[in-house]
């Protein structure tokens, strides 16, 4: 058996964003942050690569410098590192995307961001709004 040292540190990166952004969150919920980075990482405004999506600047802030969460690893057996792996598998895998959203926000962050704009909601789930911009 082959292992690409690639697909590893893609798969690890996706899962420890969706742990850092939506450990406590439904596995929709995971699965939908784990969605947008894919749907980023697919879009030309975007860098094409996961890792330079998920660490641009100001765009997860569980990787900004000063986050709480940004210098948090899960825990060996910590059963929230399992789910947000799954998601993270599950959205690799997909063929067709579990959401359209490029974007999401906490709901209860006020005030909203510039970039929030009620048309363009495509989800809610659990504590978060999922936005096609």
């Amino acid at each position: 058996m082959t292992i690409d040292p690639q697909q590893v540190l893609r798969l690890f990166m996706l899962a420890l964003c969706v742990w850092r952004e939506a450990r406590g969150e439904s596995a929709r919920g995971k699965r939908f942050v784990a969605q947008v980075i894919r749907n980023r990482v697919e879009d030309s405004r975007w860098p094409a690569e996961y890792i330079g999506v998920i660490l641009q600047p100001f765009q997860f802030s569980a990787f900004n410098r000063g986050d709480p969460n940004a210098l948090k690893f899960p825990a060996e057996h910590d059963p929230a590192w399992a789910a947000c792996v799954e998601a993270a598998v599950a959205v690799l895998s997909a063929d067709v995307p579990f959401t359209s959203a490029n974007h999401y926000v906490v709901d209860a962050h006020r005030p909203r961001p510039t970039w929030f704009d009620d048309n363009k909601v495509v989800a809610r789930e659990g504590a978060h709004v999922f936005l096609d911009i």
